[in-house]
Order: structure tokens, then C-alpha cells, then sequence
């Protein structure tokens, strides 16, 4: 029940209480005037007992209109029934707040429509509100994946680059070191090439200069040689010597040449006829005596034209008038030393000097020499005798060869 029925039950019902006392008064005056007072306090008494029914019924009333107004809240001073005033207040704050038409306002009733509809706009409003904030929620969400997705990507990506600048750098770094150690190498080997061709220099400016010098002495040889063979080619047509004798059975044979024309042992003559110059054989000196010398019959050209009397001997190298240079190299000579040898070369009229020069016409080998750590040979080329035999282009004879001369 409203407040506005319950109020006007309650008015009417206090006048129907009124009315009804008037009534029992009015009926009680005139059942006295009536002469009828027993019926009238009889009445009276069941006026008066249905009056503690009404005020009974009335208390209840007041209580529940006292509950009612307790919870229904517009009390006045006294907080025990519904205020007017505080129900205008409440209605007019509520036109205010929800900006209604105070006209169209004529009861509470009035307010339900405008308010629930201002109240479901409002609900609609949040919930679209709501709708439109979940939708900014999720898209915060979304993007916020989004975007920590981005940023995983973005720092796997940083971490990757950064880890490839690592890598590159230190690859760098490994370049530059290479690179270094490059420049240094080059540096060291052009040093190196510096220090080479300086060398290299210093031994073609030596080698120049040992060749000039080889030169030199090879022109020197040259001259001298070229002089021989000039000497021995004027010579070679010009006998040396004849044939004093002959013996055939022994095929032997003596000429007029000794060791006072520097002939020497082992020495070969072609045998020339005297009148013809023809060829007719050869021979070699066996034994020399001081101006005459013993032959062995070595080859004869003609059987039926033989080695006679008179025949003529020549060497085209032989030559009395100078007598031959020779020099020593070896660790010994046999059974004889070096001064031994030098004597038997001079009976033989062969000079023996002690280094080889331009002048040296032959270098006499003996004993080779031995490394006294391991007992090897060593070669003739490591001597500096050979050497300069070598570089001069002097004649080199072995041992078994040049003894021949001695007669050994």
C-alpha cells in the first residue's frame, strides 16, 4: 500500500470513529428522550465496547503506519509517520537530478516512468560504455600481446644482431690481428728482401769485381796461350829432333834429344819421312840420356815402310827452348815426399812452383786428401789449387800419369 492510501484510509477512519460516537450519542439522547435508557446503555455499552475494538484496530493501524513510515522513510519531526514536506523535498530533488517536467509530477507514481526510463538510458549507456571499455580492454590486451610479442621479436632480434655484432667484430678484430701480423710479416720480409738484395748487391758487386779479376787473369791465360799455340803451330810443322837408330826386332829406336833438350820420360813424337813428311808412326820415351834418348816403337803406319834412320820426330807441344811449369797438390806422393818429387821433376827439366798462376802449365795430383773426423775423401774441388787450376784452365794430371815422366 501507498503512503498516500494508507494515510487517507487512516482520515477516514477516524471519521467513521467520530461519526459512529456521534451516532451512539445521538442515539443514546434519544433513547433517553424516548424513555428507553436500559436499551440505550446497552448501547451504549456495546458502543463503547465496539469504540475499544476501533481503538484497538486504530493502534494497530497507527503501529503499522509507524512500521510503514520507518521504512518507507519520509518521517517528520516525530519519525512517526510519513512526512509531506520531506516527500516534496525528495520529489523535487528528484525532477532536479533527472531533469523531468515537474508539471507532469502529480503523485509518486509519476516519478517511476521518467526515472526508470532515465535509469535504463543510464543502464544502457553503461553497459554501452561497458561494451565500449571491455572492447578497449581486449584491444589493450591484443595490442598488449601485441606488442610484447614485437618486443620478444624486437629483443630476439636485438640479441640476434647484437650477438652477429659480436661475432663481426670479433671476426673483425681477428682480420685486423691477421692483418697485422700481415703488415708485419711483410714488413719483416721486406726487410728481409731489403737486407737480401743489399747482399745480393754486395756479392754481385764482389762477384763483378772477382770476375773482372777472372777475366783479367783468363785474358792474361788467354794471351799466353793463344802465344803457345801461335809458338806450336809454327812449330807443329817443325821437327824436333831424328832418329839416330833403329832396332826392329826390339822395336826400339833412338833420337838425338836429352834431358839438355827438356825432354822427359813418357813423352810422344810422330815419326815423319824426311823427304815426304808422311806420317809413318809413333813412339815414346822410355830413358833419357843428356843429349840422346831411348824410344819404344809404339805404332807404324806402313809395315812395308817402317821406322828407319834419319826418320824425324815432332811434338807439337814440345818445346826445348822453355822449360815447363808444374805445381803440387795432394796429401802425399807415394812412397816419396814433395821434396822428393820437386827434384826428380827438375833432372826431368820441370820448374815446380808453389801456387797455381797464368804461368803454371800443368797442377801434378797426388795422395787425395781425408777428413780426420769421419775418414771420407775429399774431392779435388774443395782445394783452392784445384780451383784456381780449374778457373785458369790449367792442365790437371793425376798421379799414375805424370810419374810416367819420372819413370815410376
Amino acid at each position: 500500500m501507498s503512503q498516500n492510501n494508507r494515510g487517507a484510509a487512516q482520515v477516514s477512519l477516524m471519521w467513521v470513529i467520530a461519526l459512529a460516537i456521534i451516532m451512539l450519542l445521538s442515539a443514546g439522547f434519544g433513547y433517553i428522550q424516548n424513555g428507553q435508557f436500559t436499551k440505550s446503555e446497552g448501547l451504549l455499552a456495546t458502543a463503547k465496547s465496539n469504540l475499544e475494538t476501533e481503538k484497538a484496530a486504530l493502534a494497530v493501524e497507527r503501529n503499522a503506519r509507524a512500521d510503514d513510515a520507518v521504512k518507507f522513510g519520509f518521517t517528520g519531526t516525530g519519525g512517526s509517520s510519513v512526512s509531506p514536506e520531506a516527500i516534496q523535498a525528495w520529489t523535487n530533488e528528484f525532477v532536479t537530478r533527472f531533469a523531468l517536467d515537474s508539471n507532469a509530477i502529480t503523485k509518486l507514481e509519476d516519478l517511476s516512468g521518467p526515472v526508470f526510463a532515465k535509469y535504463d538510458e543510464a543502464i544502457g549507456q553503461r553497459d554501452g560504455l561497458q561494451s565500449e571499455l571491455n572492447q578497449v580492454r581486449n584491444d589493450l590486451v591484443a595490442k598488449t600481446s601485441s606488442n610484447s610479442t614485437a618486443m620478444s621479436g624486437k629483443d630476439s632480434t636485438i640479441a640476434s644482431l647484437r650477438a652477429e655484432l659480436d661475432d663481426t667484430k670479433n671476426s673483425k678484430d681477428q682480420e685486423i690481428v691477421n692483418l697485422e701480423r700481415q703488415r708485419d710479416s711483410l714488413r719483416d720480409q721486406l726487410r728481409d728482401r731489403d737486407t737480401t738484395v743489399t747482399q745480393l748487391r754486395a756479392v754481385n758487386d764482389q762477384q763483378t769485381r772477382d770476375s773482372a779479376s777472372v777475366l783479367a787473369n783468363l785474358q792474361q791465360r788467354n794471351d799466353i796461350i793463344s802465344g803457345r799455340l801461335n809458338e806450336v803451330s809454327r812449330r807443329a810443322e817443325t821437327a824436333d829432333g831424328s832418329i839416330l837408330a833403329v832396332n826392329g826386332e826390339l822395336g826400339a829406336a833412338w833420337v838425338d834429344l836429352g834431358y839438355n833438350d827438356r825432354l822427359t820420360v813418357g813423352m810422344q813424337f810422330d815419326v815423319r819421312n824426311a823427304s815426304s813428311n808422311a806420317l809413318k808412326g809413333r813412339l815414346q820415351i822410355v830413358s833419357v840420356d843428356a843429349d840422346r834418348a831411348e824410344a819404344r816403337i809404339l805404332s807404324q803406319v806402313d809395315p812395308y815402310d817402317p821406322v828407319r834412320a834419319n826418320d824425324l820426330v815432332l811434338n807439337a807441344v814440345y818445346d826445348p827452348n822453355r822449360k815447363p811449369v808444374a805445381a803440387l797438390l795432394g796429401n802425399g806422393f807415394g812412397k816419396y815426399n814433395a821434396n822428393d818429387i820437386r827434384s826428380m821433376l827438375a833432372r826431368v827439366g820441370v820448374e815446380v812452383r808453389e801456387n797455381v798462376t797464368s804461368e803454371t802449365d800443368y797442377l801434378l795430383l797426388g795422395t787425395p786428401f781425408f777428413d780426420e773426423e769421419t775418414g771420407d775423401v775429399i774431392g779435388w774441388d774443395s782445394q783452392d789449387g784445384y780451383k784456381a787450376a780449374t778457373s785458369l784452365s790449367v792442365e790437371v794430371l793425376p798421379m799414375r800419369d805424370w810419374t810416367q815422366w819420372l819413370g815410376l
